[in-house]
């Protein structure tokens, strides 16, 4: 028997096929579509599980989601699914158990089970991307909220009456310590901007260049921060950071752990994650209860 899990983003949607031991078999890839939504879902799981027998069906996917309800409630990267009743159309079309969870959350869960947080109870996710995405673990179970919004770890104050967010609101982490932030403080740099700098060329230019190691800088500077305030809040077992910017650690990944360390009088572990981009999809097949 098959479990699918399904990582649903912004540009395309992946389809994993995994067996009894979670291992992947088999993923699929598809564009994200913007109008006959859970016909492409349906039609994507019938293809990639073909006469295999089907064990339950996992769900990931951008933006805020309502697990009791199974469906999206607010994701401006997938509006064409906001509302969409998936939870339900899958269970009546398939016959198994489905379940969904937000992305960030369901790479959490994955990382705990089979990547860099086996073992752990309580842990913390960060997703570094053109955002900041995090999922909670306490006691083994996603900590989800009461109106889904557990794990926006992204859109914490923690500089008042800051830099403009994406959300609306002024200061918060991922206006500081994400992708698109360094993408602005490159176009904030005439140097760097005009020389169209991307943000890995500032990690490998680091020891180079006066204003790549000032950027670089202020980046590791916040988000160890955000870290740290992480830290003392929930003092989980460990901290996971995940996302595009680990590709680059090699560069500034100690630098991290030592301010972090430094601003956290508590026992800190920052592990870097390991799933990369098959995190989510790996993730939502342990979302799927077993029977």
């Amino acid at each position: 028997m098959y479990t699918i899990g399904i990582d649903i983003g912004g540009t395309k949607i992946k389809f994993g096929m995994l067996d009894e031991k979670k291992q992947l078999v088999q993923i699929d890839e598809i564009k994200t579509p913007k109008e006959e939504v859970l016909e492409t879902i349906i039609g994507s799981i019938k293809s990639i599980i073909g006469e295999n027998e089907l064990k339950g069906i996992g769900i990931a996917t951008a933006g805020i989601v309502d697990v009791e309800k199974g469906k999206v409630t607010s994701a401006a990267n997938i509006p064409a699914f906001v509302n969409i009743p998936l939870v339900q159309k899958l269970e009546e079309t398939f016959h198994v158990p489905v379940a969904i969870a937000n992305d960030a959350n369901s790479a959490a869960l994955a990382e705990g089970k089979v990547g860099a947080a086996v073992g752990a109870d309580s842990y913390i996710c960060v997703a570094i991307g053109t955002g900041i995405g995090g999922g909670i673990i306490h006691n083994g179970e996603l900590v989800h909220g009461r109106n889904g919004y557990g794990g926006e770890i992204g859109h914490m104050i923690i500089e008042p009456d800051g830099r403009q967010c994406g959300c609306g609101r002024k200061g918060c982490w991922e206006a500081y310590a994400s992708g698109s932030a360094l993408e602005r403080m490159i176009q904030e740099d005439p140097v760097l901007a005009k020389e169209t700098y991307h943000p890995r060329d500032l990690f490998e230019n680091y020891t180079k260049n006066e204003s790549c190691r000032e950027i670089v800088d202020a980046f590791i500077e916040y988000l160890s921060i955000g870290i740290s305030n992480l830290q003392y809040l929930f003092d989980p077992e460990m901290i996971v950071i995940g996302g595009g910017v680990i590709a680059s650690g090699e560069h500034w990944w100690d630098k991290l752990v030592e301010k972090a360390a430094n601003k956290s009088s508590i026992p800190l572990n920052l592990q870097q994650a390991q799933l990369k981009n098959d995190a989510s999809m790996i993730g939502a097949s342990f979302l799927v209860p077993e029977r």
